[in-house]
Protein backbone atom coordinates (compact mmCIF):
# COMPACT_ATOMS: atom_id res chain seq x y z
CA UNK A 1 0.00 0.00 0.00
CA UNK A 2 2.54 2.40 1.03
CA UNK A 3 4.46 1.53 -2.54
CA UNK A 4 1.60 2.79 -4.57
CA UNK A 5 1.33 5.98 -2.09
CA UNK A 6 4.91 6.71 -2.57
CA UNK A 7 4.34 5.81 -6.75
CA UNK A 8 1.19 8.08 -6.40
CA UNK A 9 3.17 11.29 -4.77
CA UNK A 10 6.28 10.45 -7.20
CA UNK A 11 3.76 10.99 -10.23
CA UNK A 12 1.96 14.26 -9.04
CA UNK A 13 5.10 15.49 -8.13
CA UNK A 14 6.80 15.05 -12.18
CA UNK A 15 3.18 16.64 -13.27
CA UNK A 16 3.57 19.45 -11.10
CA UNK A 17 7.50 19.77 -12.04
CA UNK A 18 6.41 19.72 -16.53
CA UNK A 19 3.72 22.34 -15.46
CA UNK A 20 6.05 24.56 -13.49
CA UNK A 21 8.42 23.98 -16.64
CA UNK A 22 5.86 24.72 -19.48
CA UNK A 23 3.98 27.56 -18.05
CA UNK A 24 5.51 29.08 -14.65
CA UNK A 25 9.65 28.93 -15.22
CA UNK A 26 11.10 32.23 -15.43
CA UNK A 27 12.38 33.25 -19.09
CA UNK A 28 14.32 36.18 -20.56
CA UNK A 29 12.05 38.69 -22.33
CA UNK A 30 13.29 38.96 -25.88
CA UNK A 31 12.62 41.93 -28.65
CA UNK A 32 11.58 41.92 -32.40
CA UNK A 33 11.07 44.02 -34.68
CA UNK A 34 7.61 44.06 -36.76
CA UNK A 35 5.33 45.65 -39.06
CA UNK A 36 1.67 46.02 -38.00
CA UNK A 37 -0.62 44.03 -40.82
CA UNK A 38 -4.23 44.32 -39.49
CA UNK A 39 -6.11 46.71 -36.46
CA UNK A 40 -9.72 45.42 -35.94
CA UNK A 41 -11.92 46.72 -33.29
CA UNK A 42 -13.21 44.55 -30.53
CA UNK A 43 -16.81 45.70 -28.68
CA UNK A 44 -17.00 45.01 -25.38
CA UNK A 45 -18.73 42.02 -24.25
CA UNK A 46 -19.40 39.60 -21.23
CA UNK A 47 -19.56 35.88 -20.92
CA UNK A 48 -21.51 33.89 -17.79
CA UNK A 49 -19.16 31.16 -16.50
CA UNK A 50 -20.84 28.46 -14.48
CA UNK A 51 -18.97 26.09 -12.30
CA UNK A 52 -18.77 22.80 -12.25
CA UNK A 53 -20.50 20.39 -9.41
CA UNK A 54 -22.76 21.27 -6.68
CA UNK A 55 -23.46 24.60 -7.11
CA UNK A 56 -25.95 24.47 -9.99
CA UNK A 57 -27.67 28.00 -9.57
CA UNK A 58 -24.07 30.26 -9.37
CA UNK A 59 -23.66 31.74 -12.76
CA UNK A 60 -20.38 34.28 -12.70
CA UNK A 61 -20.95 37.06 -15.08
CA UNK A 62 -17.46 37.93 -16.51
CA UNK A 63 -16.95 40.80 -18.74
CA UNK A 64 -14.55 41.76 -21.49
CA UNK A 65 -13.24 45.55 -22.45
CA UNK A 66 -13.59 46.73 -25.36
CA UNK A 67 -9.87 46.79 -27.13
CA UNK A 68 -8.25 46.36 -31.00
CA UNK A 69 -6.32 43.51 -31.79
CA UNK A 70 -3.19 44.05 -34.04
CA UNK A 71 -1.26 41.70 -36.56
CA UNK A 72 2.14 42.07 -36.45
CA UNK A 73 4.31 40.63 -39.22
CA UNK A 74 7.37 39.72 -37.12
CA UNK A 75 11.32 39.68 -38.57
CA UNK A 76 12.35 36.30 -38.92
CA UNK A 77 8.89 34.59 -37.93
CA UNK A 78 6.71 32.90 -40.54
CA UNK A 79 3.24 33.57 -38.40
CA UNK A 80 1.84 36.62 -37.50
CA UNK A 81 1.95 37.67 -34.07
CA UNK A 82 -1.20 39.13 -32.45
CA UNK A 83 -1.87 41.39 -29.01
CA UNK A 84 -4.86 43.50 -27.96
CA UNK A 85 -4.82 46.98 -26.44
CA UNK A 86 -6.82 49.07 -25.03
CA UNK A 87 -9.00 51.95 -27.09
CA UNK A 88 -6.96 54.65 -25.69
CA UNK A 89 -3.27 53.43 -26.35
CA UNK A 90 -4.55 51.83 -29.77
CA UNK A 91 -5.15 55.30 -30.63
CA UNK A 92 -1.26 55.86 -31.23
CA UNK A 93 -0.89 52.40 -33.52
CA UNK A 94 -1.75 52.12 -37.39
CA UNK A 95 -1.54 49.68 -39.88
CA UNK A 96 1.66 49.58 -41.57
CA UNK A 97 3.46 51.29 -38.78
CA UNK A 98 6.66 49.55 -37.41
CA UNK A 99 6.74 48.54 -34.21
CA UNK A 100 9.02 46.59 -31.11
CA UNK A 101 7.44 44.00 -29.45
CA UNK A 102 8.32 42.26 -26.40
CA UNK A 103 8.03 38.74 -26.49
CA UNK A 104 8.73 35.53 -23.67
CA UNK A 105 8.98 31.44 -25.30
CA UNK A 106 6.67 29.71 -23.23
CA UNK A 107 5.83 25.67 -23.16
CA UNK A 108 7.80 22.18 -23.11
CA UNK A 109 10.57 22.72 -26.56
CA UNK A 110 10.99 19.56 -27.63
CA UNK A 111 6.85 18.78 -27.76
CA UNK A 112 5.34 22.24 -27.63
CA UNK A 113 6.43 26.26 -27.89
CA UNK A 114 4.08 29.43 -27.21
CA UNK A 115 5.05 32.51 -27.60
CA UNK A 116 3.37 35.23 -25.32
CA UNK A 117 3.65 39.11 -26.42
CA UNK A 118 4.16 41.68 -23.45
CA UNK A 119 4.52 44.90 -24.61
CA UNK A 120 4.65 46.84 -28.30
CA UNK A 121 5.95 49.89 -28.95
CA UNK A 122 6.92 52.59 -31.41
CA UNK A 123 9.96 51.84 -33.59
CA UNK A 124 11.05 55.15 -34.17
Amino acid sequence: MTNGIIGSALLFGLIAGLIWYAFLRPVPVQTALGVICSKSYQPAEEYWQQPVGDRDGFWTRIPIAECYVFGIRVEGRSAEARIARNTVEAQAFNVGQRVQIEYVEGGLPPIWKRVYLTDMKRAD
